[in-house]
């Protein structure tokens, strides 16, 4: 991956103070049989919060895997978690930015009910920002060697970060962010 920092130089975000980083964990990539697991969120201004949300259904043998063994027993009702999010933002209504907002934002959209997400309806995609920067989003995953040159050139230290847990992605979101939009 052949990186031109200069082009994050181009890009000027419209909104630069009402943002929350968010990332989930899901029971299945299936939508109609999949449930949110866990939800991260991070405030621009670094303010955070985690939930885990009971599940009793099926999930994914990649899910299983992968995610199941990195839950705590701290788990909310899907009412609790739709509670603890909107005190967390408020009346806000931030732009939510998230890696890749599809499945983040169906999952959400499941738990809150159409029309009634915490945050704009229109995401940002943060992959489609890689995308129009000239970076191939499906390559930058975050155990690759492009991502891993990536995250290295931007000072940033993944070993900090639990890789598909959804708090830390959606921390190391923010920091990407940060030094690509802010400390310039």
């Amino acid at each position: 991956m052949n990186l031109d920092y200069n082009r994050y130089m181009e890009i000027k975000p419209f909104e630069t103070k009402n943002l929350v980083f968010i990332d989930t964990e899901f029971s299945d990539l299936d939508p109609y049989s999949g449930e949110v697991l866990s939800i991260g969120m991070v405030k621009l201004n670094g303010e955070e919060l985690y939930i885990e949300i009971k599940h009793d259904g099926n999930s994914s043998e990649w899910v299983q895997k992968h995610i199941l063994g990195t839950l705590t027993d701290m788990k909310f009702t899907r009412e609790q978690a739709i509670e603890q999010v909107q005190n967390f933002l408020g009346e806000s209504m931030p732009f939510a930015v998230a890696f890749v907002d599809n499945y983040d934002v169906v999952y959400l959209t499941k738990l809150f009910g159409v029309g009634n997400l915490p945050f704009r309806w229109m995401s940002v995609d943060f992959a489609s920002i890689l995308f129009a920067t000239g970076i191939n989003p499906v390559k930058f995953q975050h155990d690759s060697v492009g991502a891993k040159k990536f995250y290295k050139d931007l000072g940033i230290d993944l070993k900090k970060y639990k890789h598909h847990h959804a708090l830390d992605d959606a921390r190391l979101l923010r920091e990407v962010w940060l030094k690509l939009f802010i400390s310039k």
